[in-house]
């Protein structure tokens, strides 16, 4: 079996919650919503960092853990995104205003840059090391995406942030060496007003999306509640005819895929 760890689980953040990312290996992360914390020196190690979109609760931590480890590094930060992704990381976070540009800062250990910027493309694949991340486009309010990542001969898909979004069954069905799925829930079934406009699913919606999932035998892991509606989330899943089997994920946790 391969194994990830979800950093942070969640879509909002109070005293005990922490926002999307997910440890693929030591090396390469998905999302840095809440990699120091967790981690402590052992995010040293990243060299790698996979992002699905612009929003501050995937990005928060790259200024800091590009800082934090600045003096040690021997090589740079790999920041790999959609081009709008990476252009909003530049104009709104390493801008000379926000936080220092490490784009344009030499590693003290070495004269690379310290962080470098790569554009990515759906449907193509990237490796590192033992892994393969294959980018596909999801449904959100800004240019994102998922993955399907693999890892030891195994495949788990991250949706990250989306609303409805036929291309994810699309994939699924397809692929019948895709183990695992992480897809979010966000809001109450009450709010799917809120849920269509800031494009998050519901309980309601996510049962309705998961009749289209046509396989068997592939897990099905929730993460991105808000911290506020915890409770009524998941009494709501546990209702649901397709999500009452469902994992619910918390920071720290462990899939095995």
């Amino acid at each position: 079996m391969a194994t990830i760890q979800m950093l942070g689980a969640y879509g909002g953040r109070d005293k005990n919650k922490a926002t999307t990312s997910l440890l693929v290996n030591e090396r390469v992360a998905i999302d840095a919503g809440n990699l120091l914390n967790p981690l402590g020196r052992d995010a040293r190690r990243i060299d790698a960092i996979f992002l699905t979109h612009c929003h501050m609760d995937h990005l928060i931590d790259l200024p800091f853990l590009i800082d934090a480890f600045f003096s040690e590094r021997t090589r740079p930060l790999d920041i790999y995104g959609l081009p709008h992704t990476l252009e909003m990381v530049r104009k709104h976070v390493f801008n000379n205003d926000i936080w220092p540009d490490f784009n344009e800062i030499n590693l003290l250990n070495g004269q690379d840059r310290s962080i470098r910027l790569k554009p990515i493309h759906p449907g193509e694949t990237y490796e590192e090391e033992n892994l393969k991340l294959t980018p596909f486009e999801t449904n959100h309010t800004v240019p994102s995406i998922g993955y399907v990542i693999e890892k030891e001969g195994r495949k788990l898909m991250f949706t990250s942030d989306t609303y409805t979004c036929p291309k994810v069954w699309e994939i699924l069905n397809a692929d019948e060496a895709i183990s695992a799925l992480i897809i979010e829930v966000s809001f109450p079934s009450k709010m799917a007003q809120l849920a269509e406009v800031s494009r998050h699913l519901t309980p309601a919606l996510l049962d309705e999306e998961l009749a289209h999932l046509k396989r068997e035998g592939v897990a099905i892991y929730i993460n991105h509640f808000k911290p506020d509606f915890i409770p009524a989330l998941k009494q709501e899943l546990a209702a649901g005819k397709n999500t009452r089997a469902a994992n619910l994920l918390d920071d720290g946790q462990i899939i095995e895929f």
